[in-house]
């Protein structure tokens, strides 16, 4: 644990890091879930995870054996053109139009003071601020209903993001070169530091834990519903 502390990811070392991982895993996982740090105290003993990301991948992979690289494999050539099927705005669709998509074909659960204050559902998974923005400002000084991780899109003024980040508490993960990638590092973030998905948007995750990574077998029925819809043929249109 203190090697891993204390050396950071060099092209010599990287295979070691994996190793030690490897070899602490049973530990670390045993005393996260004993103790419940919260995510900066995590990235305080284990900083690897915030200067080389692509270990939170590596983690998960140990978690959850065979399944690390399902979105990225899946997503593109079956998930998301099966989901586009289902709108007749697809043809104008980009990877975040799915993901809106998607939430919005799913029930969303109320969190306290949500309605009030007019919250987008889909921020709970991804805000987006122009390029320039201060990142680990905008994660301190953050909306405390934002307790749970989310991604921190930074684009241009035509809002087409260029950079994206994990917000974990009031500090920051990068997040990847586009928006499924964040989203799958999104995804692992959860499972890697022992956090619940945002309330109003676990049926949204649900589809994804059960679906898409197969990490769960507990699939809530509307997910099920959708699903069908999905695998149907879609229907031609008359001329």
């Amino acid at each position: 644990m203190e090697w891993l502390k204390y050396h950071p990811p060099t092209r010599e070392n990287s295979s070691q890091i994996k190793a030690n991982l490897k070899a602490t895993f049973f530990y670390r996982r045993s005393k996260l879930v004993k103790e419940a740090p919260s995510i900066t105290n995590q990235l305080a003993e284990m900083p690897r995870f915030r200067d080389s990301p692509d270990l939170i991948n590596f983690e998960f992979d140990m978690l959850n054996p065979g399944c690390g690289s399902k979105m990225l494999v899946k997503w593109n050539p079956y998930f998301r053109p099966k989901l586009t099927q289902l709108s007749e705005e697809a043809a104008r669709f980009n990877d975040l139009d799915v993901f809106k998509f998607l939430l919005k074909k799913l029930p969303t659960v109320t969190a306290k003071g949500f309605k009030s204050k007019g919250y987008d559902v889909f921020s709970f998974i991804m805000q987006r601020r122009q390029t320039g923005t201060d990142v680990e400002a905008f994660a301190k000084t953050k909306d405390v209903i934002y307790a749970q991780p989310f991604i921190l899109a930074l684009g241009d003024e035509n809002g087409n993001p260029t950079e994206y980040f994990i917000i974990v508490d009031n500090t920051s993960i990068p997040g990847g070169t586009n928006a499924v990638e964040a989203f799958d590092r999104l995804y692992k973030v959860h499972y890697v530091f022992n956090v619940h998905f945002a309330k109003p948007v676990l049926t949204f995750f649900n589809f994804f834990d059960g679906l898409v990574y197969g990490v769960s077998k507990n699939i809530r029925p509307t997910v099920r519903e959708l699903y069908s819809q999905m695998m149907q043929e879609p229907q031609q249109k008359e001329a």
